[in-house]
This record gives structure tokens, sequence and C-alpha cells, in this order.
């Protein structure tokens, strides 16, 4: 490590990597980076898409404070999802 910052930033990647979290209810997040997924929009319909990676705010952002923590491989793939409209794509597993 070169330096203390490095070193910090180590530690915080580690972390994330291995207990991410949603602060809003201290439980681990149920969805990592690959996991084949559901995702039900607010009107009911479901896609199949792929989480590409967690939402990771460089600012307070009104969207993560909402529980957005999810990032697909979709259309929009700049705007995070919440875990409550995801579940888990059991039939891509088994291909």
């Amino acid at each position: 490590m070169s330096s203390h910052h490095d070193w910090a930033a180590k530690v915080i990647a580690d972390h994330d990597a291995e207990k991410p979290f949603a602060p809003e209810n201290g439980q681990p997040l149920a969805f990592k980076p690959g996991d084949p997924v559901i995702y039900t929009n607010d009107q009911g319909v479901s896609f199949a898409f792929n989480v590409s990676g967690y939402y990771k705010p460089v600012h307070p952002c009104s969207l993560y404070a909402a529980g957005y923590r999810y990032m697909l491989d979709k259309g929009s793939h700049w705007m995070p999802v919440k875990e409550a409209n995801l579940s888990h794509n059991l039939t891509a597993r088994e291909q």
C-alpha cells in the first residue's frame, strides 16, 4: 500500500465484496453482480435481467435513500432498482 487512502479504498472494496448491506434494514443484500433476476416494475410487468453491479452514489442521493441498490443490464442501465422489485431467476440458473 502506498498511502492511507489506498489502504482505506481496499478495506472498503473488500467490505463491499464480502458484506454489502442495505443500511435501512441492516440485512445483507439478496443479490450480487452476475445473478440472474426477474425485475417486476411498479405496473406488475416482469423482465429477465442480470445484476450488473451495486448502485454506489458519490454524493447523498434520494434514490439510494429510498432503497435503490442494484444496477441491471437493461436498456436504462443507469437507473438503479430496489431489491423489493427483484426475485431470483431460477430458470436461468438451471440452463
